[in-house]
């Protein structure tokens, strides 16, 4: 994990996640895998001149980004306060305003589309910590998105709650092609009945240690174990490029796949954030997280399951195309709620060792029972 935060920020299409990527290879291959770096094309998504202006009651230009992929489009209203973004807190005269949310809770996509379905015009998403952040959507939004820091947030915050407050916000983006790659490890003369991983780039604002250097190096010792041995089992590696601008790594690597390798493939274990929290999120197809259940049920582990594929992370590139996939995701009490998640902070210091471990003997102990029900 600390060799990927010492690369630093691995943003795609970056030479930091482009040494990142060598560094994991020569890694998997010095365990006897056979590696290869597969590359894909992309559109890098970037500002072109973002702004949010107060107009009155006093005349304030926030600092801002642009989120990933937002809407572009230039918008004027007032602001109404929506609280953390769930439906319930956005107030009956949204229609036409523009919605002011706290960071926190829920996904930033949600956010955003539940600001659309309310009728905002644009939706502003300030820090709930000091300083600016970068985020990104699952998908495109409606409107257009921007986020601010906590201290400028919480500025207008208390200017909606004392009187009106009207603003002009432009999103103004661009997007042009890339390169990046993932790195996929096979086993000698075997096949991929499963397929462990998870993303090692990172958002430009740091070094991405739980995110997700701790998913990452979870996988690679994996990968270890299961070769220690060497007879090597019918499991493959992916370590993907590029997940967060929109998970366009994992769907190459499925796009990639023969018909042959999908159906051979039953179920792929995506590891995402597993280094800060006190309780594992357990989510995607049923037919995996039963055996999750089990394994961190005997361990003790507290834990929740969520049925749905909750899209915000690798594994639905596999739910969308058919393949059975599993979510393992470490928090406190909420989805993402690591208080350093995609900022500069995210350190090794603020990772647990202790959960990338509980979590990868459980993983192994899964592997080692689909293994054997063939």
């Amino acid at each position: 994990m600390e060799a990927l935060t010492d690369i630093g920020s691995r943003p795609a299409g970056s030479a930091a996640e482009r040494q990142a990527a060598r560094y994991l290879r020569d890694q998997l291959q010095g365990f006897g895998y056979e590696v290869e770096l597969q590359p894909f094309s992309f559109d890098l998504f970037a500002d072109a001149g973002s702004r949010l202006d107060v107009l009155s009651p006093e005349a304030m230009a926030p600092a801002v980004h642009p989120f990933d992929p937002s809407a572009n489009g230039a918008v004027e209203g007032q602001l109404v306060d929506a609280g953390i973004g769930r439906p319930d807190d956005f107030p009956a005269d949204s229609a036409g305003k523009i919605a002011l949310i706290q960071r926190g809770t829920l996904f930033f996509t949600d956010k955003v589309a539940n600001a659309a379905a309310a009728g905002a015009t644009a939706a502003i998403i300030y820090n709930d910590r000091p300083g600016l952040f970068t985020g990104n959507l699952s998908e495109p939004s409606a409107i257009p998105a921007l986020s601010i820091s906590q201290e400028d947030g919480e500025a207008l915050l208390a200017m909606v709650q004392s009187g009106p407050v009207s603003v002009r916000l432009e999103v103004r983006t661009q997007v042009g092609p890339n390169d990046s790659q993932n790195v996929v490890a096979r086993p000698p003369e075997g096949e991929c009945q499963l397929v462990a991983g998870g993303h090692y780039d990172s958002v430009p604002a740091g070094p991405g240690a739980n995110d997700n250097a701790s998913g990452t190096a979870t996988v690679v010792e994996i990968a270890r174990v299961l070769a220690a041995d060497g007879e090597f089992d019918d499991v493959c590696f992916a370590l993907f490029g590029a997940e967060e601008i929109g998970l366009i790594g994992s769907m190459s690597f499925v796009e990639s796949l023969t018909s042959a390798e999908s159906n051979t493939l039953e179920g792929m274990l995506n590891f995402d954030m597993v280094g800060v929290g006190s309780q594992w999120l357990l989510a995607g197809s049923q037919s995996l997280t039963d055996v999750a259940v089990a394994e961190v049920e005997e361990r003790g582990l507290d834990h929740v399951v969520e049925s749905s594929s909750l899209s915000g992370s690798d594994h639905f590139s596999f739910i969308d195309a058919g393949i059975p996939a599993i979510f393992f995701h470490s928090f406190f009490v909420t989805v993402a709620d690591d208080p350093s998640y995609h900022t500069a902070e995210d350190h090794p210091q603020n990772v647990q060792p202790t959960r990338m471990a509980e979590i990868a003997d459980a993983a192994l102990a899964m592997i080692e029972a689909m293994l054997s029900s063939r």
